[in-house]
């Protein structure tokens, strides 16, 4: 299931401005344990071998888009962080992202109240979902990274990564086309299916063009494997740079 924190952060981008993408539970700023497990673990496991760069990819694919071959490369990289087996790492399911689709549907139908929720309601959802797929589609890579001493962490170093995304464009966002067709508390079923094909139209028309990201990474001490808690960084940075006037590339 999607946690809480990131669930809460995407209802409100949606509504302004919108924010969807695939949930994962990820590792925050994980630090190794002392226990003779770990030690063990951390003297078996392989020298750290991921750049910064090559870590940030791989948290941009699995937020993104739930990428498990990603998953399955970072779990295995950060295995030296959980010696108990426990995954970095958990994506989460289908049925759990549609439930998503259906809660912001509702989210936004709430303030319209001449619409037929039932009939207005699969055709909202369907269309937050398209979004979510058509940005599941950018490419994100690293360029270079800048580390540090986290003066918070004894030994531990903080990497920033400045990544490059190529993301879809569109001229507008589901709610500001659904707005052109008239205020929420008028607005009737017809007219917001209306505006709803009219986004859907707009979704398979879209550009492409190359927007700046950042990811921000922590280990517990150099040589340690890198991890994050804040991946949905990206997902935010795909989705608010999707909307506004831009030649497509």
């Amino acid at each position: 299931m999607p946690t809480p924190s990131l669930r809460n952060a995407l209802l409100a981008a949606l509504l302004i401005p919108a924010a969807l993408a695939p949930a994962f539970v990820p590792a925050h700023a994980a630090k190794p344990s002392k226990s003779k497990a770990a030690k063990a673990a951390k003297a078996a496991a392989p020298k750290n071998t991921l750049k910064p760069e090559q870590v940030a990819e791989l948290y941009a694919r699995i937020a993104l888009r739930q990428d498990a071959e990603a998953a399955t490369q970072l779990n295995d990289y950060l295995k030296p962080l959980f010696p108990n087996g426990e995954k970095a790492v958990v994506l989460a399911d289908q049925a759990a992202m549609d439930a998503q689709y259906d809660g912001f549907a509702d989210a936004m139908l709430e303030d319209m109240p001449k619409v037929d929720k039932k009939k207005a309601k699969p055709a909202v959802a369907a269309a937050i979902k398209r979004v979510n797929l058509l940005a599941s589609g950018a490419e994100c890579r690293g360029v270079s990274n800048r580390e540090y001493a986290n003066e918070y962490v004894k030994n531990g170093r903080i990497a920033e990564v400045e990544m490059q995304c190529t993301v879809p464009v569109l001229g507008a966002r589901l709610q500001e086309v659904l707005a052109g067709k008239g205020a929420p508390a008028k607005l009737k079923t017809k007219k917001l299916l209306e505006g709803v094909a009219e986004f859907d139209r707009a979704l398979g028309q879209a550009g492409s063009r190359t927007i700046p990201a950042k990811l921000t990474l922590y280990a517990s001490a150099k040589g340690q494997p890198w991890n994050t808690g804040g991946a949905d960084d990206i997902v935010e940075t795909v989705h608010n740079g999707m909307y506004g006037p831009a030649a497509a590339e």
